[in-house]
């Protein structure tokens, strides 16, 4: 038999040993979510509605944490059940090695991995700020309002909208509008971005400002000013978006800019590092589960496999989160604490190949 018409068997196989896996995870854990969710309904203008649509838009998150879990479990269903058919048998009498069909199953893994990869870095960090900034505005009692050109705020007869956040954190595209008591408009104040260090005092940058007579404008350009900031404690709160909504690229570069500000950066290292490692991770977890259908457990259960998989993931996802909380207490490395339990993983497969296979 042809072994490419084999690779393609193979393939099939692992995809439909992915998606039960897939549809069961991000179900099961979504409904753990939306269950933790219904219990801030009723606070704010937060309603079940709400909860639903956070859990929907935060739904690709899910996806991509649990990658490294569906990689595994799905891998080990697939070719577990090639495993009991005797097919992975007829493939190796058939001429091809344990290699080959390890190459196979990771060819498979390679666009699943690239797939995680793409969306941490395009589709879930614009999904899950719009989520996490939606619900914000709806537990808090603040009157602002979330609309397509940004954040609106009002303060007596002055106006601010907040374009874009960038980094999560950081003001851009603000507009300031002040009326009168007649609802005439009296200034406008532009800024390209806000220093919100002291919440109280911003600094805003590279400012564009009229001032409004009757039918006079005056305008002038001002590098940056100090400006008396209205928003209050809890308003400030929506705009700071968590740093596991953010891009790889923009964790990279905000904290480069942390850094120069001499700021605490540890837990923006974290979330940066884990995202980096997370396509890493699910990688590993595919060559994970190709032990168990070439391995001692070739002839168990499907039961069995799952259990010991699961276990595995389980295992060590727990170790990564000890690793990460005893970094956070020793002010150690985050790139450290996040690479141990990969590279002691790495090295356990790496002793396993060449064991069974030399």
């Amino acid at each position: 038999m042809s072994t490419r018409i084999l690779h393609r068997y193979l393939w099939g196989s692992l995809i439909r040993g992915y998606l039960p896996v897939l549809a069961i995870l991000v179900a099961v854990f979504s409904l753990f979510d939306f269950i933790g969710e219904v219990d801030k309904v009723e606070s704010g203008r937060y309603t079940f509605g709400a909860a639903g649509e956070f859990v929907l838009l935060t739904l690709p998150g899910r996806f991509v944490v649990l990658s490294p879990f569906i990689a595994l479990l799905g891998s080990i269903l697939a070719l577990g059940g090639l495993a009991n058919g005797r097919e992975l048998l007829a493939m190796q009498a058939s001429g091809m090695s344990h290699y080959q069909i390890a190459w196979a199953v990771m060819q498979v893994g390679i666009v699943f991995v690239l797939i995680v990869a793409c969306m941490e870095e395009y589709v879930t960090p614009i999904l899950d700020q719009n989520a996490h900034r939606s619900r914000s505005l709806a537990l808090s009692d603040s009157q602002a309002y979330q609309g397509k050109q940004g954040l609106w705020f009002r303060e007596n007869n002055r106006y601010i909208r907040i374009k874009t956040l960038k980094y999560g954190e950081i003001p851009q595209n603000i507009d300031i509008f002040e009326f009168d008591q007649d609802g005439q408009m009296t200034a406008y104040l532009f800024a390209e971005e806000a220093d919100v260090t002291n919440p109280q005092k911003w600094i805003l940058k590279n400012i564009h400002k009229k001032v409004i007579k009757g039918f006079l404008v005056s305008q002038e350009t001002l590098a940056q000013i100090v400006w008396d900031s209205p928003l209050q404690r809890e308003e400030m709160r929506l705009l700071t978006l968590p740093a596991s909504s953010l891009a790889p690229s923009d964790l990279f570069y905000y904290i480069k800019i942390l850094q120069r500000k001499n700021q605490n950066v540890l837990g923006y290292e974290l979330a940066f590092w884990g995202k980096i490692f997370m396509p890493l991770k699910t990688g590993l977890m595919i060559l994970v589960a190709i032990p168990f259908a070439f391995g001692p457990l070739r002839t168990a259960t499907a039961g069995k496999r799952v259990l010991l998989g699961g276990l595995v993931g389980i295992g060590y996802y727990l170790t990564s989160e000890i690793f990460e909380q005893m970094g956070v207490l020793l002010g150690a490395s985050a790139l450290l604490t996040t690479a141990i339990p990969f590279l002691g993983l790495v090295v356990a497969m790496s002793f396993f190949w060449w064991a069974y296979f030399s």
